[in-house]
């Protein structure tokens, strides 16, 4: 496929407000009517892919450039879509914008969406978007040798606030009807620069629900509640209510595992919630990486600043345009 038009895609990361690692396979399975909600930040990844004549894939960041062979498929989530996509290859992978490694925003799976839709365009090919999402998790599967869900797919795929709904036979996609600058005003993301471990967290609580775990799965089961609390409350534009459901998922969510929830990510929390936010949580498996808020509107600014005062190195991403 020599000589196609260079394709650059932007793919948007996320923020999980609340029904996170239900979407692990088959967690949701034991969680009847379980969903996750997010939304669509501005941040996420930005790539280039061109044609190259000398190696089956170059891999490029910042410069560095890494070059890949088939073999390296079964460890390397380029290798791995781009020989699922164009299995020929001859092709620079240039990364232009990426998230921050461990920013519980999703990042790698972002990655592999952003690069994808890359592969595709150049081939001039579309999948139906629920396919897409069902070979990449299954690629990202391969290489991380883990389970993995499909919530961090959607929101690249779709900008704007979705509600995931996980039914047997496969999810069904809600677009909520939330307005950008209501939601702009109450909610805050903010990237903590605090190591951030998703995998080991989440493997700890898969595994302890997988046998049979009765703590654990009560736990799911009030996550599980506390999401469709916050789906009906956003629908409603019921501020104070969707800050209560993020609240109560984040109190079960952060008794999964010690690690949830770290002394210098907890101290984060606890800043925002003293200058006035209704709630607070670690995004994505949580112990580091990324934390929002849910805070009334005329507190947005307090918040902002206690919780910057306790990561010197964080910063605020900014919801998705759209």
């Amino acid at each position: 496929m020599p000589g196609f038009p260079a394709v650059e895609v932007f793919a948007p990361a996320r923020a999980d407000l609340a029904g996170g690692t239900l979407d692990l396979w088959p967690l949701w399975c034991f969680h009847p009517q379980s969903l996750t909600l997010n939304v669509s930040l501005s941040a996420g990844v930005r790539l280039v892919l061109e044609p190259c004549a000398d190696a089956w894939v170059v891999h490029e960041v910042g410069g560095v450039q890494q070059e890949l062979s088939p073999a390296d498929a079964e460890h390397d989530l380029t290798a791995a879509v781009v020989g699922h996509f164009l299995p020929q290859g001859g092709v620079r992978v240039r990364v232009l914008q990426q998230l921050p490694v461990g920013s519980g925003l999703g990042g790698s799976s972002v990655y592999a969406v952003a690069l994808a839709r890359a592969c595709l365009g150049a081939c001039g090919q579309k999948l139906p978007r629920r396919q897409l999402v069902a070979t990449l998790k299954d690629l990202e599967a391969r290489v991380l040798q883990a389970p993995t869900g499909v919530q961090d797919y959607y929101p690249a795929l779709l900008p704007g606030v979705l509600a995931i709904h996980l039914r047997p036979g496969g999810e069904v996609i809600e677009r909520l009807p939330v307005g950008r600058r209501w939601l702009a005003a109450h909610l805050l993301v903010v990237f903590t620069g605090i190591t951030h471990h998703s995998g080991l967290v989440n493997w700890q609580v898969y595994r302890a629900r997988v046998d049979g775990d009765r703590r654990v799965a009560a736990l799911l089961s009030t996550i599980a509640e506390a999401a469709r609390e916050c789906r009906e409350a956003l629908v409603q534009r019921e501020a104070r209510a969707v800050g209560a459901a993020i609240a109560k998922e984040w109190e079960a969510r952060r008794q999964l595992a010690p690690e949830v929830a770290p002394p210098e990510l907890s101290a984060v929390l606890a800043a925002g919630l003293s200058a006035g936010a209704w709630a607070g949580k670690a995004c994505g498996a949580g112990g580091g990486g990324s934390v929002l808020f849910w805070t009334p509107a005329e507190k947005l600014a307090a918040v902002t600043q206690a919780a910057l005062a306790h990561c010197p190195e964080g910063f605020v991403v900014p919801l998705s345009p759209q």
